[in-house]
């Protein structure tokens, strides 16, 4: 007996130790969803943002980007779509923002791995098409060894596939008599927990958010499944 309870309690020390090391998340401005992710987005470690475009996906990244202040951050996006005032307009300070435009999805896909592996950049937002398990394996790597919160914009045809997140969200935009709405839904959380999902109100012009409430679970079942990878 007493040498199961010396095992029970190295087990419990283990862990302990474990939470210890794992970096302080990194807070996405919002206070909602700070609180349902247990502090924000986790660092050192990959975060796949699943939607449609124009559904808040990069509001939702860029926002997480501008509470990086002690280091700098970078964007990897083979489309040319980066809008650098609209990133301003949320906080992010384009001065320590390291831009990669590339259309080749290999140079794209060479410079993400790169990029993450820099323990002197806080947080990278990424939208590389297709990634492979064995991609997001090496890129979840790389986030532990820097420290990193790795933001991956991910389609949702996406999905069904195999992935290393630590964190997995599908954002959606809805209906909204007062401004603009996005409901961010947790399809997958590290320690198995599943928050409930948030609806997020903003002024439809200045993008501030209003207000932001937890939502039954609904329709998250469904995407469950798919996700489970």
């Amino acid at each position: 007996m007493s040498e199961a309870i010396h095992k029970l309690a190295a087990i419990q020390s283990l862990k302990l130790s474990d939470a210890r090391s794992l970096p302080a998340p990194l807070s996405t401005g919002i206070d909602a969803l700070d609180a349902n992710f247990g502090g924000g987005l986790p660092r050192g470690a990959l975060t796949e943002i699943f939607g449609e475009p124009a559904q808040g996906g990069w509001w939702f990244g860029l926002r997480t980007l501008a509470n990086v202040r002690d280091k700098m951050c970078a964007l990897v996006e083979p489309a040319a779509t980066f809008f650098p005032p609209g990133a301003a307009y949320l906080g992010v300070n384009l001065r320590r923002l390291i831009v990669i435009r590339e259309n080749n999805r290999k140079r794209a896909l060479w410079a993400l791995e790169r990029i993450t592996h820099e323990k002197n950049i806080g947080a990278t937002i990424a939208a590389i098409p297709g990634l492979t398990d064995t991609e997001l394996r090496r890129l979840q790597l790389a986030s532990e060894h820097s420290g990193q919160a790795c933001i991956l914009m991910r389609a949702p045809g996406e999905l069904s596939r195999a992935s290393w997140g630590a964190l997995r969200l599908k954002l959606r935009a809805e209906p909204s008599d007062a401004g603009r709405c996005i409901v961010v839904e947790t399809l997958r959380a590290r320690g198995g927990a599943m928050p409930r999902p948030i609806r997020i109100e903003l002024e439809n012009d200045s993008l501030v958010v209003r207000t932001s409430a937890l939502l039954p679970h609904r329709e998250v079942g469904a995407f469950r499944a798919a996700s489970a990878g």
